[in-house]
């Protein structure tokens, strides 16, 4: 008389692990195309990396990495909406996870959408939980040098040197505010601080180049463009929108056009 409900309780037990078993197994599938897609996102190939977190995307729907990666990927094939719309349900699904409001305000840099950058990197910014603030306010200030409020880019980068001063790219991009200002004396000591902090910091050196050339020290100007003379052919360092990406999936800093 017991056997039939002890079976009812095997089976029911069965049935209970079939899931888990297929959950682990998704998330295993989800994972391996996941890092796919960011080996392929590292090697310069975005339309490999998308089909890779599409598929990711199939096992697991709510890894906010892998919607993460998907914008990564949208935004080097150029599609910015799409970019935006991963990196908003990235945000949702980590519970507002401030790289990704980060990564938004890079997104929306090179969209020209200065405000809603801003605003962006003021989320990342002010919330307490992100490793590198210093980032999110060298993008605010960058996203203010755009819209011409130097005044306002100025404070922004200063900011972001008084978080880590050791962090070389709001030097450089503070030293970039000189330059166009017609500051250069200034410019050159924020270009030179940055090469002295990162050696291999080629932007910095390109436009202290740059700089030499415009107080007409050739030789000096000379010395800075060999720095950079081993960096791969068409690779130019134009001090533009940059790269404001953090996390797994995107770069730690954006120092580089």
């Amino acid at each position: 008389r017991w056997v039939l409900p002890g079976m009812i309780v095997l089976l029911v037990l069965m049935a209970a692990c079939v899931p888990v078993e297929e959950k682990r197994s998704a998330a295993k599938d989800a994972k391996y195309h996941y890092l796919l897609g960011v080996t392929a996102l590292n090697e310069q190939n975005p339309t490999e990396a998308l089909k890779e977190f599409l598929l990711a995307e199939k096992y697991d729907d709510e890894d906010p990495e892998i919607q993460a990666g998907l914008a990564q990927a949208y935004w080097q094939k150029k599609a910015f909406d799409l970019s935006e719309k991963h990196f908003l349900q990235a945000i949702e699904i980590s519970d507002n996870d401030p790289k990704y409001y980060n990564n938004l305000g890079a997104l929306y840099l090179s969209m020209e959408r200065y405000d809603d950058a801003i605003t962006a990197f003021r989320t990342a910014a002010d919330n307490l939980l992100i490793d590198r603030p210093e980032i999110a306010w060298t993008g605010i200030g960058l996203a203010y040098f755009h819209k011409q409020d130097y005044p306002a880019a100025q404070r922004a980068y200063e900011k972001a040197m008084e978080l880590n001063p050791s962090y070389q790219v709001p030097l450089f991009r503070l030293g970039e505010l000189y330059y166009s200002q017609d500051r250069p004396v200034e410019a050159l000591d924020m270009f030179t601080r940055s090469v002295e902090l990162e050696p291999g910091f080629f932007p910095g050196f390109y436009w202290q180049g740059l700089v030499f050339m415009k107080i007409r020290d050739t030789e000096e100007a000379k010395k800075s463009f060999q720095e950079v003379m081993g960096e791969k052919e068409g690779e130019a360092f134009h001090g533009s929108r940059g790269d404001c990406r953090v996390g797994s999936s995107g770069t730690s800093g954006y120092g580089d056009s």
